[in-house]
């Protein structure tokens, strides 16, 4: 089968569940069965991958790959520079 259907992780989990709940309902005909038993499959692989992608991600991002910097600087440092800054535009604006 070379049908290919996205669906998010979401979506894919809900609708496994739905499958789950029909195939343990009572009267359930064999070809539905087997109809449901296939995409319930397939689904439960496209969801395992999906999540063994973002578990390999998350520990990426746990050794420091792919995360955003920051730098953190004291509030006092800060508001110097900024005083700094406007008295130098001050003056620059004051020599015009």
């Amino acid at each position: 089968m070379s049908n290919v259907k996205t669906v998010t992780f979401e979506d894919g989990y809900e609708r496994l569940q739905t499958i789950a709940e029909r195939v343990n309902s009572e009267e359930v005909p064999v070809d539905e069965l087997c109809d449901l038993f296939a995409e319930g499959k397939g689904l439960e692989k496209a969801l395992s991958d999906y999540l063994a992608e973002q578990k390999a991600r998350v520990e990426q991002i746990e050794r420091g790959e792919g995360v955003q910097t920051f730098k953190v600087e004291a509030p006092q440092a800060a508001a110097r520079e900024a005083k700094v800054a406007e008295a130098s535009a001050a003056g620059e604006g004051a020599a015009a």
